[in-house]
């Protein structure tokens, strides 16, 4: 693997990790959107990561990247009687995100940014310095 390669697999990581942090985000603001009951509510969004296959057979993957999936917006309902969208018996559905699973998923992906983005600092040094020699 050449350098060109480890920055066209770090910059795969840095968009998967990105998209990661996106849907973190998107579901830590929507957390705590209720509906009434018989509504559908947000559905939870999990980012999916995978291998990017290589384009040789038999030979390592090049890279991540990284899907959203859907989940249920059936929620859960919970017991809120001061909303103005709750039932007669007093309920609202709210989206079944957890917070701190949120703040967790945050956390990692943000580790992988850096990560990733160390990897293509040094893929640049290395780049700069290559071309230094001879000169």
């Amino acid at each position: 693997m050449g350098l060109f390669s480890a920055v066209d697999i770090a910059g795969t990581g840095v968009n998967a990790m990105q998209t990661w942090i996106d849907t973190t985000g998107g579901n830590l603001a929507n957390a705590n959107d209720a509906v009434s009951p018989n509504k559908p509510t947000y559905a939870e969004e999990t980012t999916v990561l995978a291998a990017n296959a290589s384009p040789i057979p038999g030979q390592p993957g090049v890279g991540v990247r990284a899907t959203v999936a859907l989940g249920s917006n059936k929620g859960i309902l919970a017991y809120d009687p001061s909303s103005p969208l709750a039932n007669a018996q007093g309920l609202v559905r709210e989206p079944n995100v957890s917070t701190s699973n949120e703040l967790v998923n945050l956390i990692q992906a943000q580790d992988g940014y850096q990560a990733d983005t160390a990897v293509l600092q040094k893929a640049v040094a290395a780049y700069q310095s290559g071309l230094t020699i001879g000169s």
